[in-house]
């Protein structure tokens, strides 16, 4: 499960996606429409700003936008700056690899190869998942082209 600050985060960039036209945008306006402490989310900009994947201006016109990515900025970034790796475990990580010691082989282990896959999988719906695409997804939501996504429930079938 994704963090508060991650969430706060992604909210974040989906409210800087939404007004892109508008240049550069105070915080105190982010943070009063994401109802959030503006300290809080200066600590979380801060954390994207490091990485590009926002932008500040200082002084009475200053503010947040996108970064260079833009729209097309994929969560996977957001998730692997806000909350480190996406790997359920160590051993299954890309970038931060390490084995553990509870694995009796590591040359043969089915949770490694299991979490593997799944960290994959996830990283890939991540990538594919950008601001713009959640942006025609809301889109469509509001003008009743499609219904909100829920999830599909557990079936021991």
């Amino acid at each position: 499960m994704l963090n508060r600050k991650t969430t706060y985060g992604i909210h974040a960039l989906l409210f800087l996606a939404r007004h892109a036209d508008q240049g550069f945008i105070p915080i105190v306006r982010i943070s009063e429409s994401l109802v959030v402490s503006r300290k809080f989310l200066e600590r979380i900009l801060a954390e994207l700003k490091e990485e590009g994947l926002v932008v500040s201006h200082a002084g009475r016109d200053g503010g947040y936008s996108l970064g260079s990515q833009g729209l097309d900025l994929g969560l996977s970034e957001v998730v692997r700056v806000l909350e480190g790796p996406i790997a359920l475990l160590p051993c299954a990580s890309h970038r931060f690899f390490t084995a553990c010691n509870e694995c009796p082989d590591p040359n043969s282990c089915g949770l490694q190869d299991a979490l593997v896959q799944v960290r994959n999988d996830t990283v890939h719906s991540l990538k594919q998942m950008t601001l713009g695409r959640m942006l025609t997804a809301e889109a469509e939501m509001n003008s009743g082209l499609r219904p909100l996504q829920r999830p599909t429930p557990y079936s021991r079938d």
